[in-house]
């Protein structure tokens, strides 16, 4: 059983391995033509297009949000998604920016109310 599971293990490891190159030339990109990514990555195409394949498979997962627990709508774990048109791989930007103002806001109340309460235990212990 342990060999069994090993050799699962590895050979998805194996899978995974060029992942984060791919993720990072997607990630400065908008569109290129396959052929350019792949010399890019010392590969030649078809097997450049099986990598970019796989990459898709795995940046996707499930997620539950009702309905039968083992059922769920498959989301992009990734920051970037893509799609291929002919020779040309089309890139876009999936993620979604913070809203840091509005934290700034919570945080910059929650800082006056400490400051409140710490004044409010001074002026007590005078």
């Amino acid at each position: 059983a342990f060999n069994a599971q090993n050799k699962i293990f590895l050979s998805e490891v194996r899978q995974q391995g060029l992942i984060p190159v791919i993720r990072s030339y997607l990630q400065l990109y908008t569109s290129m033509p396959i052929a350019k990514m792949a010399a890019f990555m010392d590969l030649d195409v078809e097997e450049f297009r099986t990598h970019l394949l796989r990459y898709k498979h795995k940046m996707y997962t499930p997620v539950w949000t009702s309905g039968p627990l083992l059922g769920g709508e498959l989301k992009s774990v990734a920051g970037t998604d893509f799609f291929i048109e002919g020779e040309m791989i089309h890139i876009t930007d999936t993620s979604v920016a913070r809203p840091y103002g509005e934290y700034f806001v919570r945080e910059t109340a929650k800082v006056a109310e400490l400051n409140k309460s710490f004044r409010s235990m001074i002026s007590h212990m005078r």
